[in-house]
């Protein structure tokens, strides 16, 4: 009787042992399946209106494909675009700064969602070496770099737009905002030991840029931009924007050499510079005698016109 308790007893423990490890295994297999259930979180869509952005033209040059890869004109006229969407007043940025390369897919579009509402929309397009922060709209600085400030032909837009459901896409015509300084050698042309000219803009030009005016923020100081040249270079710019109020500046270039060592320099005063034109030093620098002529020169379309400068005797 005794081994008979015995064995009914170790059949009873045998049994609710098995019974606790599948209720432990049940147990694991719910927690485990909870949790899975737990870390499966379904995608939701990003909040606010669809909105599509094109840059439909760059200062008279309307493109026919708006801001598809195929869009010629557009990766030619400029490497970078930077968008930048404020507040209403402008104080602060309401989305952060959004930047497109040439030979980027999407270049010269931009779809983003935005809340229903008004924004200050700035769009500029540039060829620098890298892009400016546009977190202040009333000062955009160019950065510098070991090759100077470097300014490209620059475009922009600044205007307000106002986010609405069902909104048709917004094109956007951007507006030259630099002036040009060029240099045309008349019987003259860079030497072989010259490798860089470097112009020294007084305050009339500027590297920053007020995106609400299209002018320049007028310097504290001068700046110098820096051009590599070769032998027999006979045309030479720089871009400046100009600063608000100034309608001339002064401009010194400086001719060196791959050792630093200054081969020569010349000094430009009250140099006519205005927005979206050129202004064309047309003579010699390094013939003995300083020539100036009068000829007529020829423009791409896009510039408004030319200015001829005669450097005083």
């Amino acid at each position: 009787m005794k081994k008979k308790k015995v064995g009914q007893l170790f059949a009873q423990v045998k049994t609710r042992v098995l019974l606790l490890s599948l209720q432990s295994l049940l147990m694991s297999f719910v927690i485990s399946s909870c949790s899975n259930r737990i870390h499966v979180v379904p995608e939701t869509e990003e909040p606010g209106v669809p909105v599509t952005i094109r840059v439909a033209s760059l200062e008279q040059v309307p493109f026919s494909s708006f801001g598809t890869k195929g869009s010629a004109h557009l990766s030619e006229a400029c490497t970078w675009i930077n968008y930048a969407i404020y507040n209403a007043d402008g104080s602060e940025l309401a989305k952060p700064q959004i930047n497109q390369k040439s030979n980027d897919d999407s270049f010269g579009t931009l779809n983003l969602k935005l809340e229903e509402g008004n924004y200050r929309l700035v769009v500029m397009a540039h060829s620098s070496s890298s892009n400016p922060k546009l977190d202040n709209l009333s000062k955009i600085d160019i950065p510098s770099n070991s090759k100077g400030r470097r300014i490209t032909d620059t475009f922009l837009s600044s205007s307000v737009i106002t986010v609405t459901k069902g909104m048709q896409p917004l094109s956007i015509n951007l507006d030259r905002v630099v002036a040009r300084f060029e240099i045309r050698l008349v019987g003259d042309s860079i030497p072989g030991a010259v490798t860089k000219l470097e112009f020294e803009m007084g305050t009339g030009g500027s590297f920053s840029l007020n995106a609400n005016t299209g002018s320049g923020v007028k310097p504290t100081r001068a700046y110098t931009d820096k051009v590599n040249v070769e032998p027999g270079d006979s045309v030479i710019g720089v871009y400046t924007f100009v600063s608000e109020g100034f309608s001339s500046t002064r401009i010194k270039v400086v001719a060196k050499d791959s050792l630093e060592c200054e081969y020569g320099s010349w000094e430009f005063a009250d140099v006519p510079i205005t927005r979206n034109r050129i202004t064309v030093y047309r003579g010699a620098l390094f013939a003995e005698e300083v020539i100036n002529t009068q000829a007529s020169i020829c423009l791409n379309d896009e510039w408004a016109g030319a200015d001829e400068y005669v450097m005083p005797e």
